[in-house]
């Protein structure tokens, strides 16, 4: 096999792309503060249209292999997490170190079963905790944005406390989130990211919808190898 040869004159490439791009010679492009900015309009959604946002993305989330629970009150919440722990016979659950579901005392409620639930990180070193989170027969996150259009919950990691592997190595997943995280498609998501973190955005955002689907050569779908097999979307009235 032969060996490339490099052609050109290579300051004069560069050059041709400044020119092109109007910088002047051994000037730099200018720096843009915030390329977000006028993308997306600002709209508040009313109640009744997230009530419609949330029919919306049950359709589209159960469509896609996943199961919802709409939740009106503390009771129903305990019934629908009891449900789930016996539909899939957890025994270990971890869940994010995070306010909302600080809130929402869930350890009362696994109190009452049998199974444990941990709330991340147990461990100090990082490679402890992802064996941590692996062994886990469930995650419980917090969902901040919901994207009805695909049945899509969208977790950006912000904090240490909120890591990406809780998300998709325990074969169970629940997310829990309000009417309130409801947004109809992504321009709705960009700008809430835009709002909240601007250009500094989180290293991780994960986008979740419905189980792990994967394909091979072959064509043989398969469940959960890159993600949760069982995933769960509870949705608390505002």
């Amino acid at each position: 096999m032969g060996l490339g040869v490099l052609t050109g004159d290579r300051n004069a490439f560069f050059s041709g792309l400044k020119s092109n791009m109007k910088i002047p010679p051994g000037g730099k492009a200018k720096r843009v503060q915030n390329p977000m900015n006028g993308l997306f309009t600002q709209r508040e959604i009313t109640l009744d249209e997230r009530k419609e946002l949330r029919e919306r993305f049950i359709q589209e989330w159960v469509k896609l292999g996943g199961k919802t629970f709409s939740i009106k009150d503390r009771n129903e919440l305990g019934q629908a997490l009891k449900q789930i722990i016996q539909e899939r016979q957890l025994q270990k659950a971890m869940r994010w170190d995070h306010p909302e579901l600080e809130n929402l005392k869930l350890e009362e409620i696994f109190s009452d079963t049998k199974t444990t639930l941990s709330r991340w990180p147990l461990e100090k070193k990082y490679s402890d905790w992802i064996g941590k989170a692996a062994a886990m027969d469930a995650g419980i996150v917090w969902a901040d944005i919901a994207m009805a259009e695909t049945g899509t919950i969208v977790l950006p990691t912000a904090s240490p406390g909120q890591p990406a592997s809780l998300c998709v190595l325990p074969l169970t997943l629940i997310a829990i989130f309000t009417t309130a995280q409801l947004v109809d498609g992504l321009a709705s998501v960009m700008k809430i990211l835009k709002e909240r973190y601007g250009t500094n955005l989180p290293t991780t955002t994960t986008f979740i919808s419905g189980p792990s689907r994967t394909t091979d050569i072959e064509m043989v779908l398969t469940i959960g190898v890159h993600g949760s097999r069982y995933v769960y979307a509870l949705i608390l009235d505002e």
